[in-house]
């Protein structure tokens, strides 16, 4: 049973908010009775925070082929089966072409990556061609063709594939003032701290299903001397941690709310769909899902197929499937006696994929005798069906792994010695003069979180920008100038088939009488900046078509849960500590010229439809105090981390893994992999790291708890 959520709706006010833990009603948008004369003015929300306790996710529940269906009713024959197939899948590192990359390489430490050699991606998300794989590029470097990498990072270093970062590297972007963001830039860079993921090559499909054929191929850019190092991705891994709440996953949002069962992308997806069988035919049809609240089981069947985080180029998810399915679980890995979910299969005797799933699922998703065609290709219907298990049973998993026990939690449910004097004032200043609150609310503190799951039509809001003209956005999608827009449009991208990712925009198609893959109830009345003055609101109002938008370079606001453990921060790792993210929110971002300048990024505001700032109109100069920012590190350190987390205790426990920590070497030179007939490039070795595996019981005294990213570079 979902707890319910009682979660006051942001307003995100301009002036600074008194900071109180006293929860208020809603505000009043309904009209005064016909028969009253005077205009009452509606009373502005005032954030509050939330305990998480005892909140869980909704389980997904929507349509198939038409027909209402749910989670458990339609899909799922045992939840605990479910849960302990999602947890095997998340870390089992067979999923990956290479047979050594899990979901959890990007997501095991707190539930982010705290890996620190071969992390730097040089900014591939650029609009412009020319500098995307140039790496340690100076902000204001020349965009010329044939520019070369000659570049240092702050510390001096070189730079690039295979290198080890160091503490001095951070901040990426240094002034000379740091209360002053106009003041002379010292240093700055567009690479991004990303995560590595597999080596640049072409999925085969073999004769035999029981490992990926892939042809190597040199590769231009994660390269060291002509040897192929892994590939780093574009962006910094987000924690899965209370991810199960986002409406929306990824940073750019693009793992869609509504699940297909094939992809991550809803609706959008014209080819999407799963196969079920009806009769006793032995027949499976293929029938449209769309299962709402599952965005974790939308990002979840992401990673597996791209060349760049687990696959060869061109492996599908049945392909996956064909390959895993008569697999042991976790053939290679440890698994501890105590394991909170997976301590039943711990023993010697490891199930199949093919035998959990079948524990799992309804027979009517796997049962097909005969096969079916998918891209042409003849699949058995569990294959078929791969990335729908997979998908689900990881939002399950995933929906486990709520962190609702951190010292903030206890203080809201009165225990006020939970936080000391330095905390509670940081907290206070989180609610008000630290701005926090206005892009972190909800229990989970994300504005892209739950608040939205109960609240639909306010997915979209309108509001006034520093340069007092109104723009609509989406909720929870932020753009805080920690990089020129251009160099990653985020929200402002489009899917495959050419629809935004934005809701915002969506709309404006809608309004435009135009069909959208998302389904969209929009409540202008909910509307931060009213379209109308009036009272009552009229909700029948429309935006003007064509209206001014602020999503190109916005982001989704991430949880601050936990978030001592989940660095580097901000979407590119440009900051290694709290501190220096305090600080940059302190001095208004690193945007450059007056509050109402340009943000976008762009040479011409037109490519950004006419927006000629689209920054969040709360970044402005925050005015804190060392001592005040002192307390807002303390407050986000102590009073949001859950100690289960720091201690891999359960949920938050673990099997064994082995990461690859770069390659054995250096950014100079790296030690080549053996010749053998699967290599068909030069690839580097890896240098492996060992995780031990991890009971409910969590870590011991003698390893102690995890630690910050800057402590372990």
């Amino acid at each position: 049973m979902v707890k319910p959520l009682s979660i006051i709706r942001t307003i995100r006010l301009a002036g600074v908010i008194a900071g109180s833990l006293i929860a208020v009603s809603l505000a009043c948008k309904s009209a005064v009775a016909a028969d009253v004369p005077e205009v009452v003015t509606p009373i502005p929300d005032v954030p509050s925070l939330q305990s998480l306790r005892g909140m869980t996710p909704p389980d997904p529940s929507g349509t198939e082929g038409g027909r209402k269906v749910d989670l458990m009713t339609d899909y799922v024959l045992n939840r605990g089966a479910a849960i302990l197939l999602g947890k095997a899948l998340f870390w089992d590192m067979e999923i990956g072409s290479d047979s050594s990359t899990a979901c959890a390489s990007c997501h095991y430490h707190a539930g982010v990556d705290h890996r620190t050699t071969n992390q730097i991606n040089p900014g591939q998300a650029n609009t412009n061609a020319n500098v995307t794989s140039i790496f340690n590029k100076p902000f204001v470097a020349s965009d010329v063709p044939g520019d070369v990498p000659t570049y240092t990072t702050k510390s001096g270093g070189k730079g690039g594939p295979n290198y080890l970062l160091k503490k001095a590297d951070f901040p990426t972007h240094v002034l000379a003032d740091p209360l002053n963001r106009n003041s002379p830039i010292l240093y700055s860079s567009d690479d991004v701290i990303g995560s590595q993921g597999v080596f640049d090559a072409n999925f085969v499909k073999p004769n035999q299903p029981r490992f990926d054929k892939c042809i190597q191929q040199p590769d231009g850019v994660f390269q060291v001397g002509g040897i192929n190092v892994r590939r780093s991705t574009g962006r910094n891994a987000p924690s899965v941690i209370n991810a199960a709440f986002n409406v929306r996953n990824f940073w750019d949002g693009r793992a869609n709310n509504v699940f297909n069962g094939f992809s991550p992308f809803g609706n959008r997806d014209p080819d999407a769909g799963i196969f079920v069988t009806s009769d006793r035919s032995g027949v499976a049809v293929k029938v449209r899902l769309a299962l709402n609240d599952a965005s974790a089981a939308s990002q979840a069947v992401g990673p597996p197929g791209s060349p760049v985080e687990m696959s060869c180029g061109g492996r599908t998810f049945a392909d996956i499937g064909r390959r895993m399915l008569d697999t042991l679980m976790l053939k290679q890995q440890r698994i501890s006696s105590t394991d909170s979910v997976l301590a039943p299969v711990s023993g010697a005797r490891r199930p199949t994929y093919r035998e959990l799933i079948k524990n799992a699922f309804q027979p009517r998703l796997w049962n097909a005798t005969q096969q079916v065609s998918l891209g042409g290709a003849p699949y058995t219907q569990m294959e078929a069906n791969f990335p729908l298990f997979f998908g689900l049973a990881i939002q399950m998993y995933e929906s486990t792994l709520i962190s609702d026990q951190a010292p903030l939690d206890a203080y809201l449910q009165g225990d006020h010695t939970a936080m000391n004097e330095q905390q509670v004032q940081g907290m206070n200043l989180f609610l008000g003069k630290g701005k926090c609150i206005s892009c972190h609310g909800g229990a989970e503190l994300t504005n892209a979180g739950s608040r939205l799951l109960f609240h639909p039509r306010e997915r979209i809001e309108r509001m006034v920008m520093a340069d007092n003209l109104t723009t609509l956005y989406d909720n929870g999608f932020y753009n805080t100038g920690v990089r020129p827009t251009s160099e990653d449009l985020a929200l402002g991208g489009a899917d495959a088939w050419g629809n935004p990712l934005s809701f915002a925009r969506e709309y404006n198609t809608q309004l435009q009488g135009g069909k959208i893959p998302d389904p969209l109830d929009v409540d202008v009345c909910t509307f931060e900046a009213p379209l109308s003055a009036a009272i009552p609101c009229d909700a029948t109002l429309k935006p003007n078509v064509n209206f001014r938008d602020s999503v190109d370079g916005a982001f989704k606001t991430p949880t601050l849960r936990n978030i001592a453990l989940t660095g580097p921060y901000f979407h590119n790792g440009s900051r290694a500590t709290l501190k220096q993210v305090i600080e940059f929110y302190n001095r208004g971002g690193d945007r450059r010229g007056e509050d109402a300048s340009n943000t976008s990024g762009f040479e011409h505001p037109s490519v950004n439809q006419h927006n000629g700032s689209n920054l969040d109109p709360d970044m402005t100069n925050l005015n804190l105090t060392p001592d005040e920012q002192d307390a807002l590190v303390k407050f986000m350190e102590v009073g949001l981390t859950d100690p289960r987390v720091a201690w891999e205790q359960a949920p938050f426990d673990h099997p064994s893994l082995v990461l690859p920590q770069g390659a054995v070497g250096d950014e100079n030179a790296v030690t080549q992999k053996p010749v053998s007939p699967k290599i068909t490039t030069r690839q580097a070795l890896d240098a492996n790291i060992q995780l031990k595996p991890i009971g409910a019981e969590g870590r011991g005294p003698q390893e102690g708890p995890l630690q910050p990213f800057n402590n372990d570079i």
